[in-house]
Formats: structure tokens, C-alpha cells, sequence
């Protein structure tokens, strides 16, 4: 059973995505960004 090298590949995808989306240049961050933009 190696389901902590599993879980270690998940967190880790997780800690690059979240971290893309503090910069400012994910999907949501761009999302909201659209959003803005929009509402007056």
C-alpha cells in the first residue's frame, strides 16, 4: 500500500496551484479578475 506517496503527489499539485493562484495568474484569479471588470 503506498498511499502516502499518493497523497504526497496530491498535496504537492495542490501547494503549485494555489500558489499560481496568489500570484494572480490562475484560472479563478483570472476569473474574478473578468468579473470585475464587468460589474460596474
Amino acid at each position: 500500500m503506498n498511499i502516502s506517496d499518493k497523497w504526497k503527489k496530491i498535496l504537492f499539485a495542490a501547494v503549485i496551484i494555489i500558489a499560481i493562484e496568489l500570484s494572480g495568474y490562475g484560472i479563478f484569479a483570472s476569473f474574478f479578475r473578468l468579473l470585475g471588470s464587468v460589474s460596474p
